[in-house]
C-alpha cells in the first residue's frame, strides 16, 4: 500500500478567489492606463530651461518658447527640433507615432514659430536636458508671420550675387527655370534655378520649406521672390531658403 504523504496533492483554488485575481490585475492595469492619461492630460505648469536641473530627470513638464532648428523626420521615424525660451535652448524629440500627427496636420515645428510642449525630462550624464513628447496632442504651435515681400527696389540683381556675399542674406527675385526635386529617402534640398537677364542662381530649400508649400511646387516659367544666406558649394553660388515665408510667387515681374 501507499501512503498518501508520498503523492503531491493538487489543490484547486475556489473559483472566487481566482475571479478576485483578475479583477486585480484587470485594476492594476486600469489604474496605470489613468496615471499615464492623467500625466499626459493634466494642466501642467510651465518650466524654465535654464532652470531645469537634475534632479528633475524624469520629470513631466511644459516649456514655450521659439522654435531655432526646424522640426526634422529621422529615418528611423522620429522627429527632432529646439526650443529656446530666452533661458536656455533644449532639444524635443518625439516618436514615430508623434511625427506622423504632426505631418500630417503640417504641425511641423519650423525655426521662428512659437510653440508650447508637453514631456518628459532626460537629463544626460553631462547634465544635457532633452524633452520627450508622450502626445503629439500636446503640442501647440503658432506660426511666424511671413515675412513681406521684398520690393523690387530692395532685391539684388542675380549677376551681383557673388562669392564675396557669402553668409549675408540677400533677397533676389527671378524666372523659375527649372526644378530639381530629391528621390524618395534621399536626404537632399529641392533646388529652384531662377534667371534674370541672362544670370542664373540655385535657391535650395529642404523638406520643412516644401511642407509649408503644402507639398505643391510651382510649373516653371512662374517669376519667383527668394530671400536667403548666400553660400557656396562645390564653386556654386547658391541661396539657402530657411523658411517657407521667404519663398513666395509673384503673379507679375515688376512687383
Amino acid at each position: 500500500m501507499h501512503n498518501n504523504e508520498d503523492f503531491p496533492v493538487s489543490v484547486k483554488r475556489p473559483i472566487k478567489i481566482r475571479i478576485l485575481q483578475y479583477a486585480s490585475l484587470v485594476l492594476a492595469v486600469a489604474g496605470l492606463v489613468f496615471l499615464y492619461l492623467f500625466s499626459v492630460n493634466r494642466d501642467l505648469p510651465f518650466v524654465r530651461i535654464g532652470n531645469i536641473t537634475p534632479t528633475m530627470n524624469f520629470a513631466y513638464v511644459r516649456i514655450a518658447g521659439e522654435v531655432t532648428r526646424d522640426g526634422s523626420v529621422f529615418q528611423s521615424g522620429g522627429i527632432g527640433f529646439s526650443v529656446n525660451d530666452g533661458s536656455g535652448d533644449i532639444s524635443v524629440m518625439g516618436g514615430r507615432v508623434q511625427a506622423k500627427v504632426l505631418e500630417a496636420a503640417g504641425k511641423l515645428p519650423r525655426r521662428g514659430d512659437r510653440i508650447e510642449v508637453a514631456g518628459s525630462l532626460s537629463i544626460s550624464a553631462d547634465q544635457d536636458a532633452t524633452l520627450r513628447m508622450q502626445s503629439a496632442d500636446q503640442l501647440v504651435l503658432n506660426r511666424k508671420r511671413p515675412a513681406a515681400i521684398p520690393s523690387a527696389d530692395s532685391r539684388t540683381p542675380l549677376a551681383n550675387v557673388t562669392v564675396a556675399q557669402q553668409g549675408r542674406t540677400v533677397a533676389v527675385a527671378g524666372i523659375l527655370k527649372s526644378i530639381d526635386v530629391p528621390g524618395p529617402g534621399v536626404r537632399a534640398p529641392y533646388v529652384f534655378t531662377l534667371e534674370e537677364n541672362g544670370a542664373e542662381l540655385a535657391v535650395i530649400f529642404w523638406d520643412d520649406v516644401f511642407q509649408g508649400l503644402d507639398k505643391k511646387l510651382p510649373m516653371p516659367g512662374k517669376f519667383i521672390s527668394a530671400c536667403g544666406r548666400v553660400d557656396v558649394y562645390k564653386n556654386v553660388i547658391q541661396l539657402k531658403v530657411q523658411a517657407v515665408g521667404d519663398l513666395r510667387i509673384i503673379e507679375e515681374a515688376g512687383k
